[in-house]
């Protein structure tokens, strides 16, 4: 007893002191009070912090409680230093005392040094507010923001300081120190041995400065994405050790800098074999492993090139996909073997169950009819479901330009039978109807301008029931047809046209379309105006023939004649009543219907003029034949294209009126007036009413029966795919039953630029010289075609 007693006298007597709260000794002893202690500018009230904290009199003392209340008084961002500490009362107790030391606040926002960036783009780029403490975090942030805001205007040296005295009285002050700005002037590679630097700086999204087009701002995390891109490109063509890093240089005068990628190649690895394994490794089930490796693109020997692996596994997926096999899946890798750059590539086939096509569903169409979306569906219910043609009737939907975002899905199997599948088509309709406006000018048509309205969804039979309807778009639509009301005034040129079109007629294989158009046309001595009814019928045969049939009926007058029109023009006058049926033969096989640069387009024309009556009666038969070369590809896809062109045409006639004739020239035969490769006349009427015939030293072009043109153009993208320049040889004549007499030559260049907004046709500007010609002959050395929508 006597010891105890000891112990507590000295423990009542033992100064109090504070401890660590992780302390063994203060654990479940009850707390007696908080305190808190503030040290700064007292911002901050105590009652604020008491708020915050878990821990309270009366509770036991829990040394978690204490870290995790000294985390939450951080997170509130007005504290630089919490701490908290207890100590040991007489009684037993524990007293736990929280300090902080205050943030400074941000009274204030300043910058020092900028002179290229605003006070005001400055300030949108720092996230503190005046008002707030300060926040280290965000001091960061600000600083990181404020450099990069700099760095995107070519500012690459920027340096940036927070004033730490000026901060501790209320002022957040920005020192800058904006450098020179910096372009990139040159890209280098060093160490590529196996490609030239243009084609892998076509990889890069870095490029060099280039006045008015390129910046040639240096981003650092864009040099990284480009190390990787190089990377996985030398990857992808085969070399499996490549290393590539970068390095800059800075100028002299630190404003340029060049960029330098250095690549260490290694070897390039070729493939020695193909190993084909099923699921779990065990052998294909459909296919046997020989008939897989014949499918394959990339051959033994082949230089392991993505694109080669690429093609082989699409083409294993195509060949499972045609036999129903939609889900199958093939999967490539490869091992290296032995010391030779050498890999075996991997070919692992998940191929599935076989499908049956069940129904063909389709949503999304609340104008369009279901039969002109099942036109463009060759899902057949009851036969293999063709896999390929899940994506194929994606792209004929989006192809119509009725359609956008279309989406063909084989849903789950059916209950009943496993092996059957639907398939979900979901489309979501277009606005297909539009007001076009538009100007052209060409050296053969003049100046025009246009105003058209197209619809592509259009439905003859579908009008409104009402005004409503037919202001607000609900009228004329669903079918499929095709409208185009076009106006268009011009100087030489006038046109003015209705035409309405059904790719299929009472839901058949033929397509058909009629037309109403005029036509004022001013050519030299006469004014030309024709009213026409057009028809037309069409049908494809197979995947590159087709056959179209196209009557026309229209009436024909020649006005504005003066004393040097020729007697055969005044004769033939009008108002004429002229028909006539074409039956055209087409083929066209090209790699790209808008720019081709490999095929053949083929047409054979038959034709006949008075097959509904009229004033003229005569036969007529025409072809002509395009083939596309690819001379040359380069890296980038840009290719050179030679172009041969060769056309005939021959009306079994001599008495076809001067309208039906052919001429060449301007366009049609470059470096001779337009319309004046043509036999002439100079026999005249020399009075008005006609008195008598005689000569006249004006010769005006009348045209001939038998025309043939032959010519080669050769052109040259130099600006992507945007500018091309064009050399050309244009030959051919234009006579009565002569044949290949009269030759014309004409040779040049020109400049092509293509403007996807402005349509597929290009604007054209060439120059041409003759250099075999007739004595009548007029000369044209400039001609041009300029179409600009708005």
């Amino acid at each position: 007893m006597l010891l105890l007693a000891l112990a507590l006298a000295m423990s009542l007597a033992w100064p109090a002191r504070a401890m660590d709260v992780e302390d063994e000794a203060l654990a479940d002893r009850p707390v007696s009070g908080v305190r808190i202690v503030i040290r700064g500018k007292n911002q901050s009230s105590e009652q604020e912090i008491r708020n915050n904290v878990r821990i309270a009199a009366g509770q036991p003392f829990d040394a978690k409680v204490v870290k995790q209340d000294v985390s939450t008084l951080y997170r509130l961002g007005r504290f630089g230093q919490v701490s908290a500490d207890a100590m040991i009362l007489q009684d037993g107790s524990v007293e736990v005392t929280y300090t902080v030391d205050e943030q400074a606040i941000v009274e204030s926002i300043d910058f020092a040094g900028n002179y290229v960036v605003t006070d005001q783009d400055l300030r949108k780029a720092v996230p503190l507010v005046t008002g707030a403490p300060r926040d280290d975090f965000l001091l960061e942030q600000s600083v990181m923001r404020i450099k990069e805001l700099y760095k995107s205007r070519g500012n690459y040296l920027v340096e940036v300081k927070v004033d730490e005295s000026k901060l501790d009285q209320g002022l957040l002050l920005f020192q800058i120190i904006e450098g020179p700005r910096v372009r990139i002037r040159e890209i280098e590679f060093v160490g590529n041995e196996s490609f030239p630097g243009e084609q892998l700086e076509a990889q890069l999204k870095t490029k060099p400065w280039v006045f008015l087009f390129r910046k040639g701002e240096l981003d650092e995390e864009l040099l990284i994405e480009d190390v990787a891109t190089l990377d996985r490109w030398y990857k992808d063509n085969g070399y499996m050790d490549v290393r590539v890093d970068r390095r800059i240089e800075l100028s002299n005068d630190q404003r340029e800098v060049k960029v330098v990628f250095v690549v260490q190649e290694g070897r390039r690895y070729r493939l020695r074999d193909i190993i084909v394994k099923g699921e779990g490794g065990a052998p294909p089930r459909v296919l046997t492993r020989e008939q897989i490796g014949n499918l394959a693109v990339i051959q033994r020997g082949d230089p392991y090139q993505r694109n080669l692996i690429e093609k082989t596994r699409k083409a294993i997926e195509q060949a499972y996909q045609v036999m129903g096999y939609i889900d199958v899946r093939v999967f490539d890798n490869y091992v290296r073997v032995g010391e030779q750059p050498e890999v075996d590539m991997l070919v692992s086939v998940r191929e599935g169950s076989a499908f049956v096509t069940g129904l063909v569903h389709v949503q999304g169409n609340v104008v369009t009819r279901d039969k002109v979306i099942r036109r463009l569906v060759r899902f057949q219910p009851g036969r293999p479901m063709d896999g390929r043609e899940l994506e194929n009737t994606e792209k004929r939907l989006e192809a119509s330009q009725i359609f956008r975002e279309p989406r063909v899905t084989p849903q789950t199997p059916d209950a009943e039978d496993p092996t059957v599948r639907d398939v979900l088509v979901e489309i979501k309709e277009k606005q297909t109807g539009s007001v076009n406006f538009g100007v052209g000018a060409g050296t053969d048509s003049g100046f025009f301008g246009e105003v058209s309205v197209k619809a592509q969804n259009f439905d003859l039979a579908d009008y409104p029931r009402s005004w409503d309807e037919f202001l607000g778009g609900r009228a004329f639509r669903g079918a499929g047809q095709t409208f185009n009301l076009a106006i268009a005034p011009g100087i030489d040129v006038s046109n003015y046209n209705l035409t309405i079109g059904d790719p299929h007629l009472l839901d058949g294989d033929w397509g058909g379309n009629f037309g109403i158009n005029y036509r004022n046309r001013v050519f030299q001595g006469f004014n030309e105006n024709r009213t026409s009814g057009i028809f037309g019928l069409s049908r494809r045969i197979g995947d590159f023939w087709t056959f179209s049939l196209n009557p026309r009926v229209e009436t024909v007058e020649l006005t504005n004649l003066g004393p040097n029109t020729p007697v055969d023009i005044w004769e033939q006058r009008g108002p004429s009543y002229v028909s006539q049926v074409m039956a055209q033969l087409t083929r066209t096989e090209v790699d790209n219907i808008q720019r081709p640069g490999r095929g053949t387009q083929l047409e054979l024309q038959v034709g006949y003029h008075g097959a509904f009556g009229g004033d003229y009666d005569y036969p007529q038969v025409g072809v002509n034949l395009t083939q596309f070369f690819t001379v040359h590809e380069d890296f980038l896809g840009r290719k050179q294209i030679l172009r041969l062109r060769g056309q005939a045409a021959y009306i079994f006639s001599n008495d076809a009126p001067v309208f039906e004739r052919w001429y060449m020239g301007g366009r049609t035969m470059r470096g001779f007036a337009f319309r004046t490769v043509s036999p002439k006349s100079n026999e005249v009427i020399g009075d008005n009413p006609p008195a008598t015939i005689g000569p006249s030293t004006t010769y005006t072009p009348v045209g001939g029966n038998f025309m043939f043109f032959a010519g080669a153009q050769y052109e040259v993208p130099v600006l992507a795919n945007f500018i091309a320049v064009v050399a050309f040889v244009d030959s051919g004549t234009v006579n009565n039953d002569n044949w290949l007499n009269e030759y014309r030559v004409g040779i040049g260049g020109g400049l092509r630029i293509y403007i996807p907004q402005f349509g597929q046709a290009p604007i054209a500007l060439d120059f041409a010289y003759p250099i075999v010609k007739q004595e009548l002959d007029e000369e044209q050395i400039f001609s041009f075609t300029i179409d600009l929508p708005f």
